[in-house]
């Protein structure tokens, strides 16, 4: 299976990722340090879920809940989108539609290769002929 020229187009490969069970202060340091704002979950090498910056903001800071104590699994997105890595754009964004994500992984022979986020999509939603995939990508971004 080949990387469709769409996919490796908008591929973010930069992956941060922790185990599940991961405290969340631990996660805090990773963003950090990879200036990251989203973190993936995994269990056995599958991504389980997904936290954002904001998850921590709201499940874990506004609650004033002790960051070393609760571990990613409590305060995650899941499950995660993924696509496979011979997606095309319209399969890509109809994916983020149906989940309400704005991100997803991107898969080949059940390897993570990277993600694709909506704002990514976004930037060449100019390029598209196709009215439907322009409308999906609206629906994802919020302005219809």
């Amino acid at each position: 299976m080949e990387i469709s020229r769409a996919v490796a187009s908008l591929l973010q490969e930069d992956i941060a990722s922790v185990k599940s069970g991961t405290s969340v202060s631990a996660v805090v340091r990773i963003m950090v340090e990879r200036s990251t704002r989203n973190v993936f979950v995994m269990r056995e090498e599958e991504p389980v879920g997904l936290v954002r910056d904001w998850d921590i903001i709201r499940r874990v800071v506004a609650p004033n809940l002790n960051p070393e104590v609760v571990n990613v699994d409590e305060i995650m997105c899941a499950p995660v989108a993924s696509v496979n890595a011979d997606a095309e754009l319209s399969e890509i964004a109809a994916r983020m539609a149906e989940t309400g994500t704005r991100r997803v992984l991107v898969v080949k022979d059940g390897k993570l290769m990277g993600t694709i986020t909506a704002g990514s999509l976004l930037n060449i939603v100019s390029h598209f002929p196709d009215r439907s995939t322009h409308e999906i990508l609206r629906s994802i971004a919020g302005l219809t």
